[in-house]
């Protein structure tokens, strides 16, 4: 930073140490640097929902004016059109599995129903099967198994007391005829047939009362436990299996919204590969935002194949009716003593010969990321409220002036080296004054600004006295 400074006091060197100090105007000025912006840039960024592959086919080169829907910046979407044809077929594909499986869903339920209705039906029926074979049925059964066997013994004696009948009648007549002995050996063909049923009867009585009617009780016992088994498991397993169905529906429905989502935000980044201009002006590569062109690292991926950043503004377009200011960003010191209203001068580098001027309208209170804080200017040359520029000067954005502020001034100060003021208890000064005998005195003194090697006093010192100067 260049400063320029007026010795405030007019010092009469009587002795290589020694300053004889009179009151002079003094005056402190601070110049930095400020780039011309516009106030309102047209910033040029993309926010894509989906598509993350923005690579720069055509892009405008940087500086030059371009119309209203003129195109600045296009994309490469070869793989894009892939990408977006592959989604439109899944989607439909998923469209089509879901509505299958939604109908199958539905006849799941209904078979759910009817798989519990028959599982609690064949439940009840094996538990009234064995109920009635225990308390009527298998009573039954051995009483019938009983009656058959009396049955073939009344039988059997029936026939056997048949037969002696036939004997005694055929003997009484003495004389037995043939077709008696036909009679009688059909009688008696008849017994041994009714006997043979009788140990026939027997056996199976035997056999149903001693096996087949406690394996019938066994069976229906069995069975009754086995379909209340089967009961259970379907009134757990069945609903389950639903809800598990249900589950895997409502998750096949999220991947169809998503994907459908998806192919939405995809389409709708179509119109991110063509970026047109919003108004005449003069496109710009990199930022001009927050009072700064941005460019650095842009400038390599402002090319053909690069890609572009995402939210962040990577170009910018400046209306042609763009109201132009100045910006600048300074340190915290410098910061600290530029005020609001405060008016300096302006140059333009090269141009030196033209005098501009320059009030300042906002200091930040607070710094930037990088630690310096915004300034903005107004340049001062207004024409029927409009900024109206030295017609020769070709002013554009993105161009540098420097800005000169007198900071600080006093018509009448006294000034001495910083090397006379010598450091004392409590945050005092105090510098050595030559008295009339030539001796010194220590006499204290209020320290006021300070410009490069010079420091102003606002206290303690008169015009006249002798200040002694340390080697």
């Amino acid at each position: 930073m260049k400063v320029l400074s007026l010795l405030a006091a007019s010092i009469a060197v009587t002795h290589a140490a020694e300053l004889t100090v009179e009151a002079k105007p003094f005056r402190i000025d601070r110049g930095f640097s400020a780039t011309l912006l516009p106030a309102k840039p047209l910033l040029i960024a993309i926010d894509p929902d989906a598509w993350a592959d923005f690579a720069i086919d055509e892009i405008v080169p940087h500086g030059k004016t371009v119309k209203k829907g003129d195109v600045v910046v296009k994309f490469d979407r070869d793989a894009y059109d892939r990408k977006l044809e592959d989604l439109r077929r899944a989607v439909q594909s998923r469209a089509l599995s879901l509505a299958s499986q939604e109908l199958a869903f539905v006849k799941l339920e209904e078979e759910t129903a009817l798989k519990l209705e028959a599982a609690r039906r064949a439940a009840s029926e094996a538990a009234e099967g064995l109920e009635y074979f225990t308390k009527v049925g298998r009573k039954t059964d051995e009483e019938e198994i009983a009656d058959n066997l009396e049955s073939a013994k009344h039988r059997l004696e029936a026939t056997r007391e048949e037969l002696k009948q036939l004997k005694m009648m055929y003997e009484a007549d003495d004389l037995t005829e043939q077709t008696e002995e036909i009679i009688l050996k059909r009688q008696e063909f008849a017994v041994q047939s009714t006997e043979l049923s009788l140990k026939h009867a027997e056996l199976a009585t035997k056999r149903a009362l001693e096996v087949t009617l406690p394996r019938r009780a066994i069976a229906l016992e069995t069975e009754a436990k086995g379909s209340a088994i089967e009961l259970e498991k379907a009134e757990k397993n069945l609903p389950r299996g639903l809800e598990s169905a249900r589950l895997d529906l409502e998750s096949a429905r999220t991947a169809a919204a998503r994907e459908k989502d998806e192919l939405a935000k995809v389409e709708k980044d179509a119109a991110l590969f063509e970026i047109k201009a919003r108004a005449d002006g003069v496109f710009y590569h990199g930022s001009l935002d927050e009072g700064r062109w941005s460019l650095g690292e842009l400038a390599e991926v402002l090319v053909k194949g690069g890609r572009v950043p995402f939210i962040r503004p990577f170009a910018s377009l400046v209306p042609a009716d763009a109201d132009l200011g100045l910006t600048a960003h300074v340190d915290e010191a410098l910061a600290r003593v530029l005020k609001a209203q405060l008016k300096g001068s302006l140059t333009a580098a090269g141009r030196e010969d033209v005098s501009l001027t320059a009030t300042i309208q906002e200091v930040a209170a607070v710094p930037a990321g990088d630690g310096k804080y915004r300034v903005d200017l107004l340049p001062e040359w207004p024409e029927k409220d409009k900024l109206e520029w030295p017609a020769d000067l070709d002013v554009a954005p993105g161009m540098s002036f420097e800005c000169r502020f007198v900071i600080h001034r006093d018509d009448a100060a006294i000034a001495l080296p910083l090397k006379a003021l010598n450091a004392a208890e409590g945050g005092t000064w105090t510098v050595q004054v030559k008295m009339a005998d030539g001796k010194s005195e220590t006499r204290p003194v209020s320290r006021g600004r300070v410009n490069g090697d010079e420091v102003e006093i606002t206290a303690g010192l008169e015009g006249g006295q002798v200040v002694i100067i340390p080697d």
